[in-house]
């Protein structure tokens, strides 16, 4: 679905799943899924069969492989993605349905169309290669295999939209909401260019890769073959190596981009043609709005208009503005012009804007990323709203709660607890809200009591419907809502909730597309907006007299219809640069006559590989095992780590996880590739499954300093140990706790050491935006022997970080005291020395091991970055016994990248990177540099 490689991994950020996992074995696929899920994966190992056999017959290919097939619900939103690996394919379906405003919400069912989607980008992208010895290398180099082909996003989303609408006769090629987007976009001659297609800068930016270019591969298959468009995927999995454009070019005889403009050309003319036969809307413009926004909402008194909205660096607001005129704004402007008229009489004043930005009166930024949705008035200055919570079980699942918002105050308090709830609409006393509720893939009708946190389902909950926009009348005694089944469209029924009665709303004979109702003023009616032809309108259905009209003609792309309390119909009006709210200054009521005759969604496209009609699979047709942590996928990792103070080495070793990454484990050697300064094997392992985590690690090296870059004091080791440690997260909202006991046994040449570590690692944050706050503290101490003695010590370390104006900033200390016992300053952390299982190391990549021994260490530290997941500008003061040793200055950068799950090679990657100006009294000032990546657990 909507996602990239990268997008994924940031939204599932170190995750951890829990043990009590379950497997079902079916002859293809191999589904893991958690006991709240059960239903939905029976149901998706069913349908993972039905759609692998209708795509061997369609693509006339299929994965010899096994595919691993992961069922979980981490965000409370409709997504997925797949790992196309040829060695060991990964999907991941997550359970909760798209609401009926998404441009995939067009389809026979969720689960059909998911397992669909991302089945054929393991088909389109995970084929092996025809050279052996590529595929060779692919089969035990994940990274190498995940990254082989280099497809454009474009091609690779494109293709899987194309397939998933050709396939069932709806999805997203199909669907009036993005054609009535996509023909908006044309006609201001703003259709993305072909560099464009994978970028998400822009309004709409992201989705362009999934509705442009499954268009243009269709528009190809139509003006040339289906078969010139697959020869391209055989093309790029040839001998020779191509990437895309040189297969596609070879079929086509010229370049995607110069046949992608010749669409656009089309494409574009179409929309002018039909721009040419509509009437002219008769509407205004009433607010300019900034890229991303949704859920306008009125105050019960007129006065406020509440808004989310999302700007171009991604910050979401909730922005409540005045619904009177801006004449404050309207007199500057006059006085401004008229100042540049005195100022010189010949100049040309500005255009007075069609209408001034009315007052902001409040702003709520998000809070700690949980994001703002779907706000509703209680009152005149109370609003709830939906944002995420998490679940503090050690995994990393976001839940949609409900969240209220004083404007007065400035006060926000969570109003339920990981209930799930997404669309809302609530009663004026604030106390009683109708929503809908999504948990394991079940979306349900529910009244919340907020007093109480009782939730009462209004229906039998089934995998086969799911619901949207629930919203109260006026009078609070009707419940109008969406309802989908499988295999239909979207229908708006009109609850009586004094009773058992429900009425359906009549719908435009052929519609596809509808959301978003609102009653009017009074009640009597609902507004709602739907599409047919190509187009989206909107309608209102008068209650009592069972009459449908419809108030536009496809004009533009329409949302959120409001009735304001002088009766005028405020809208959204959606253009290139985002949504902008309009005012249709007169309606013009065109009754609806030629009504659809039920619920059943056309079908655009009919073939013998079209998919059955989708369903929900209740029977058991598979084995069904407990997870199995020890089914490890081994991988070979390769790290390269280059260091000027110090010395470089090359990582060589095997690294095999399961899929869940509940059990890690890796082996390897690493080689100096300088003089032999550092040199040696480790093993380390790592399982997650439990609250309660263990890691261990076994090492050999030698360290030989006179043979490093930078001279130093004179020190050769020879070290062979082990380390382990057991540690419990904990968590409370933003604050986090790890404490952690850690032991470690080393042999040396002429001695040993051990020594026993009981730490406590804790962090917090509150993040606004533009401006966050946050701290940390890792505290330890230790118990040790060396062959003649006992010693003791502790190590601190404290860190302030934050945001100002976007701008991160940190300041940092650490001290580390050893009684009886040296510590040695410098070098770098690697799989043979690092902070965690190394007790008598301070690392400082800039400075070579050993450049100086003390009992007592002390660090000083700040950096600042232009932007979050930039490099930093840092500087950092070295004390040692209370005496200065160096200083360095410069850019460093460090990024840990983990996905979460899938395959071994990506995940627990580290990457660092600087370039720094050391001086200090025992040595020349000089630039030092760094760049290092690999594997570590």
């Amino acid at each position: 679905m909507k996602k990239s490689l990268i997008a994924s991994a940031l939204l599932l950020a170190a995750p951890s799943f829990a043990a009590n996992w379950q497997t079902i074995h079916t002859e293809h696929f191999n589904v893991h899924f958690s006991s709240e899920h059960t239903d939905f994966a029976k149901s998706t190992a069913v349908e993972l069969e039905i759609v692998r056999t209708k795509v061997l017959e369609q693509q006339n290919r299929a994965l010899d492989k096994i595919v691993d097939v992961v069922v979980f619900d981490p965000l409370n939103a409709a997504n997925g993605f797949a790992l196309p690996t040829s060695n060991n394919p990964v999907m991941a379906l997550f359970t909760t349905p798209p609401q009926s405003d998404t441009v995939i919400s067009n389809s026979s069912g969720w689960q059909q169309l998911l397992v669909l989607h991302e089945y054929i980008h393991l088909v389109h992208l995970a084929q092996p290669t025809r050279s052996e010895w590529q595929q060779k290398i692919r089969g035990v180099w994940d990274l190498y295999d995940l990254t082989y082909g280099d497809t454009p996003r474009w091609v690779a989303e494109g293709y899987a939209t194309l397939i998933e609408s050709k396939m069932t006769g709806r999805g997203r090629l199909f669907d009036n909401y993005s054609e009535a987007i996509l023909r908006e976009f044309a006609q201001q001659g703003a259709l993305p260019t072909y560099g464009q297609l994978n970028s998400d800068e822009g309004f709409m930016a992201g989705s362009m890769a999934y509705l442009m270019g499954s268009r243009f591969l269709y528009w190809l298959e139509q003006n040339y073959s289906e078969q010139l468009v697959d020869n391209v995927w055989v093309r790029m999995r040839a001998v020779k190596s191509r990437d895309f454009d040189d297969a596609f070019s070879g079929v086509f005889g010229q370049s995607a981009a110069k046949l992608y403009r010749r669409f656009i050309a089309e494409y574009t003319y179409k929309a002018m043609q039909q721009e040419q036969t509509e009437s002219p809307l008769n509407s205004k413009l009433w607010l300019k709005l900034d890229l991303y926004a949704s859920n306008p909402v009125l105050s019960d008194d007129g006065s406020k208009i509440a808004i989310v909205e999302r700007d171009k660096k991604s910050n979401t607001k909730l922005i409540i503005y005045s619904t009177e005129d801006n004449t404050k704004a309207q007199q500057q402007f006059t006085k401004a012009q008229k100042q540049l008229l005195e100022d010189d009489a010949k100049d040309i004043p500005d255009t007075a804007p069609s209408v001034f930005k009315r007052e902001q009166k409040q702003i709520l930024n998000q809070i700690n990323r949980a994001g703002i949705a779907n706000p509703q008035w209680v009152g005149n200055n109370t609003l709830y709203f939906n944002a995420y919570s998490s679940e503090e079980s050690g995994t990393y699942n976001k839940v949609s709660d409900i969240f209220s918002y004083n404007i007065d105050t400035g006060n926000v308090e969570q109003l339920t607890e990981l209930a799930g709830i997404r669309r809302f609409s609530v009663t004026r006393n604030g106390e009683t809200l109708y929503g809908e509720q999504i948990r394991a893939g079940y979306s349900e009708l529910v009244k919340v009591d907020l007093n109480t946190q009782a939730i009462t389902p209004l229906f039998t909950k089934s995998l086969k419907t799911t619901y949207d926009y629930p919203t109260l009348s006026p009078d609070e005694t009707k419940l109008a809502y969406l309802s989908a089944s499988l295999n239909e469209n979207w229908q708006l029924y009109i609850q009586d909730l004094s009773g058992d009665t429900r009425q359906s709303v009549p719908m435009p004979n052929g519609y596809q597309y509808l959301s978003q109702p609102s009653f009017s003023q009074n009640g009597e009616s609902i507004y709602f907006v739907a599409g047919l032809n190509n187009k989206t309108d909107i309608y209102n259905y008068h209650i009592k007299n069972n009459t449908l009209t419809r108030l536009t003609n496809g004009q533009e792309a329409l949302a959120y219809p409001i009735e304001a309390e002088d009766g005028s119909l405020l809208y959204f009006s959606i253009n290139a640069d985002g949504p902008d709210v309009k005012t249709l200054t007169t309606k013009n009521h065109t009754a609806v006559t030629d009504l659809a005759v039920n619920s059943e969604a056309p079908l655009l496209m009919v073939n013998k590989h079209t998919l059955p009609p989708a369903k929900i699979y209740t029977d058991e047709t598979a084995e069904q095992s407990d997870y199995a942590v020890l089914d490890q996928q081994a991988t070979f990792a390769l790290g390269s780590q280059y260091y000027s103070a110090s010395t470089s080495l090359l990582s060589v070793g095997i690294k095999s996880s399961d899929l869940l990454k509940q059990l890690d484990l890796q082996a390897g050697y690493n080689i100096d590739l300088h003089d032999g300064a550092l040199h040696g094997g480790f093993v380390q392992a790592k399982y997650n499954a439990l609250n309660t985590k263990f890691k261990l690690a076994l090492f050999d090296y030698n360290l030989g300093t006179s043979h490093q870059y930078q001279p130093s004091l004179n020190a050769d080791i020879d070290a062979r140990g082990g380390f382990v440690a057991i540690s419990h997260p904990l968590k409370f909202g933003q604050l986090q706790l790890t404490p952690e006991l850690a032991y470690n046994y080393t042999d040396y040449k002429n001695s040993h050491k051990n020594w026993t570590r009981l730490s406590i690692a804790q962090q917090w944050q509150h993040d606004r935006q533009s401006f966050a706050i946050g701290q940390s503290i890792y505290a330890s101490i230790y118990d040790g022997r060396n062959h003649n003695s006992h010693w003791q010590g502790y190590d601190l370390a404290t860190k302030v970080f934050g945001k100002a104006f976007n701008i991160p900033m940190f300041v940092s200390f650490e001290q580390k005291q050893r009684d009886d016992s040296d510590l040695a300053l410098g070098g770098f952390s690697s799989n043979l020395i690092n902070q965690q299982q190394s007790s008598e190391f301070v690392l400082a990549a800039e400075l070579p091991y050993y450049s100086a021994t003390a009992e007592r260490y002390q660090g000083y530290g700040g950096g600042i970055s232009f932007k979050e997941g930039m490099p930093w500008f840092y500087y950092k003061q070295h004390q040692l016994d209370n005496s200065v040793y160096a200083q360095s200055y410069g850019l460093k950068y460090q990024g840990d990248f983990s996905f979460g799950m899938g395959p071994a090679g990506v995940n627990d990657l580290t990457f660092n990177a600087g370039l720094s100006r050391v001086e200090g009294d025992s040595f020349e000032d000089e630039m030092r540099a760094w760049l290092s990546f690999y594997y570590s657990l």
